[in-house]
């Protein structure tokens, strides 16, 4: 019939009941949810329980701080390992690997780091578009000006008469 007191202090979370008891007697259950500006680390238990020996069971913060999904870029996308990741703490690297149609242009991945204010370093344009190559021969025509013969341009065709 003892009483644990107050649940434990957080940095990140706080317990989800506004209005707490004034005692906690054994068997007491407290759940923390997250404060402001932090995000739930998957597979941690979030909850709490007054035990004999009038001790609050362990539990480390259920929460911190993370950044959001990583930035979608145009030319690549999040690896295969760090898209099934759904938090990034502060100083987390994600990788990038190149759409296809596009080429790696150095030895390096595109990458970016989950930064202290919480946003994404912005990832080094590291994949150009492939090249096509010329085309070839148009028996009975021919082609516009080649400007462009990256993945993607666009070649115009004329027909010779007849």
């Amino acid at each position: 019939t003892g009483d644990c007191g107050p649940p434990p202090a957080m940095t990140h979370s706080r317990p989800a009941s506004d209005e707490q008891p004034s005692s906690f007697p054994v068997g007491s259950r407290v759940t923390f949810t997250c404060a402001e500006g932090a995000r739930k680390i998957p597979g941690l238990p979030d909850t709490t329980e007054c035990l004999p020996g009038n001790l609050w069971s362990r539990l480390p913060d259920p929460c911190g701080r993370s950044c959001a999904a990583p930035t979608r870029l145009r030319f690549a996308a999040l690896s295969k390992e760090d898209e099934r990741r759904n938090f990034f703490p502060v100083g987390t690297n994600v990788s990038y690997v190149c759409w296809p149609g596009y080429e790696n242009t150095s030895e390096s991945s595109p990458s970016s780091t989950c930064l202290e204010n919480l946003t994404w370093s912005q990832a080094a344009e590291l994949c150009r578009r492939r090249s096509c190559g010329a085309p070839g021969a148009l028996p009975g025509g021919r082609t516009g000006p080649l400007r462009d013969l990256q993945l993607g341009a666009r070649v115009d065709v004329f027909c010779e008469d007849g």
